[in-house]
């Protein structure tokens, strides 16, 4: 279940001496409240969404929003707005989001960079994961290798989804007395297209 909402968040409270109440008219008691809501999932904040505020005059205790404040109380509170700046907090989630992304990326290269290595110094019992001719997923293992050709065992299960591999990667799913050749030019095309998706290295 993912918990959301938002939050008003108080973010400064201004005092102007120099605007005159609209209501008692007195000058130097007008204070200028700001605040701003934001979206949070799981108590996390996202982003604001919204910035609030109002006038309260400290002699008389008449508080305005924007829309009721005399047009020169209103310039000053837009001027004051201008100066309160959003807490960096508040962005909290979008900047967790976006190293999260980067990381991936980042992982995702390294991955990328540690499989191209392992096709190209291929080592014994290394695990190719492949997609079939008729469109599973099945495994095959390096059981010897030679200077043109990989030795392979193929697993004797295949399954219908790529990430469900692990369930079928077992030792006694490979028959040992079942070994075929399959050429290294072949073996990177079928990693270049693709079609062998993953490798795992047991040591590594």
């Amino acid at each position: 279940m993912i918990i959301y909402g938002t939050k008003p968040v108080h973010l400064k409270t201004v005092e102007n001496r120099i605007v005159k109440c609209g209501n008692c008219d007195t000058q130097g008691h007008m204070a200028f409240y700001y605040s701003s809501s934001h979206f949070h999932v799981f108590w996390i904040p996202m982003f604001p969404y919204r910035r609030k505020g109002g006038s309260s005059c400290t002699n008389c205790g008449e508080e305005l929003k924007p829309k009721q404040m005399p047009e020169h109380v209103k310039r000053a509170y837009k001027e004051t707005k201008k100066e309160v700046k959003l807490p960096i907090w508040q962005f909290s989630g979008l900047a967790l989001i976006a190293l999260l992304i980067a990381y991936s990326i980042y992982a995702s290269g390294k991955t990328s960079d540690q499989k191209d290595a392992y096709i190209a110094s291929p080592r014994t019992g290394d695990v190719y994961s492949y997609e079939t001719e008729n469109g599973y997923y099945s495994t095959l293992k390096i059981a010897e290798i030679t200077s043109d050709s990989l030795y392979v065992i193929p697993n004797e299960y295949e399954v219908e989804r790529a990430y469900g591999i692990y369930k079928i990667d077992k030792p006694e799913n490979y028959a040992s007395d079942y070994i075929y050749g399959i050429s290294r030019d072949e073996i990177e095309r079928m990693y270049v297209d693709k079609e062998i998706y993953s490798i795992e290295r047991e040591d590594e």
